[in-house]
C-alpha cells in the first residue's frame, strides 16, 4: 500500500490507489479500523492521489450484524476515500442518512456494481441501495468490478440499471458524466473527455430526433 502511494507521488501516470480485499475475512473484520488508519497514514505520501476503497461489500448473514454499521463511514471519514466500491450495506450503517448526506456534501462517489453484488452477495432489485444513493444525491458511477469473473461489461451494467430501476435518459447521462467527473484523471483530461461525451450525446440525440416522426 505504501509503495502504491509512493509510486503515485513519483510518477504522474499513477493517479490513484485502489485497495480491495475480502471484507468479511477474519483479519479484515478484526483490524478494519486499523486498516483505515493505515490508509490515511500511507496516503500522506501522495496527498493529490485519489483513494478508492471497497467498503460495505457485506450483507446480513455474511458477518455479525455489528460489522455492517461502520465500514463505509470509516472508509470515508478516517481513510479519506474519494470513491467507495459497492457500498451495499449503507442502510445498516449507524445514522445512514447522515452518512449519505456526508458523502453528497463531500463529493464522495459510490461505485455501483450490480452484477457483482448479485453474484457475490445475492443483493439485487429492491434490496440494492442504488435508488437510495440517487435519491440522496450521492455521486453514482456504474462499474463492473471484475469483467472476467462476473462475465459482464459496462454496457450490460447500464442495461441492467435501466431495466431494473427504470432509469430515464437524463439519469443515464448523469451517470455517464459522473464516471468522468469522479475519475482520478487530471482536470484537463476530464474536461476534454466531458466535451467529447457531450458531442457524442448531441450526435445520438440528433439522430434519434430525426428518426422520430413526432
Amino acid at each position: 500500500m505504501v509503495y502504491g502511494f509512493r509510486l503515485a507521488a513519483a510518477d504522474p501516470r499513477v493517479v490513484g490507489v485502489n485497495l480491495v480485499a475480502p471484507e468479511d475475512d477474519p483479519i479484515s473484520l478484526a483490524d478494519y479500523s486499523r486498516h483505515m488508519r493505515a490508509v490515511a497514514f500511507a496516503s500522506a505520501e501522495a496527498p493529490e492521489a485519489g483513494v478508492a476503497l471497497h467498503a460495505g461489500e457485506l450483507a446480513l448473514g455474511l458477518v455479525p450484524p455489528e460489522e455492517l454499521t461502520f465500514h463505509i463511514r470509516e472508509a470515508v471519514e478516517i481513510a479519506g476515500a474519494n470513491r467507495i466500491g459497492h457500498g451495499t450495506d449503507v442502510m445498516h450503517e449507524d445514522d445512514p442518512y447522515e452518512l449519505l448526506a456526508r458523502m453528497r456534501e463531500g463529493n464522495v462517489a459510490v461505485e455501483i456494481i450490480l452484477t457483482s453484488s448479485d453474484v457475490i452477495l445475492g443483493i439485487t432489485g429492491d434490496d440494492h441501495p442504488l435508488p437510495i444513493y440517487l435519491e440522496h444525491g450521492v455521486p453514482v458511477v456504474l462499474a463492473t468490478d471484475d469483467e472476467g469473473v462476473s462475465r459482464t461489461d459496462l454496457t450490460h451494467e447500464y442495461q441492467r440499471a435501466v431495466t431494473t430501476y427504470d432509469l430515464d435518459y437524463a439519469t443515464v447521462k448523469e451517470l455517464s458524466r459522473a464516471s468522468l467527473e469522479h475519475s482520478f484523471l487530471p482536470e484537463g483530461e476530464k474536461q476534454a473527455l466531458q466535451s467529447e461525451l457531450s458531442r457524442r450525446f448531441a450526435r445520438f440525440e440528433a439522430k434519434e430526433a430525426a428518426r422520430d416522426p413526432e
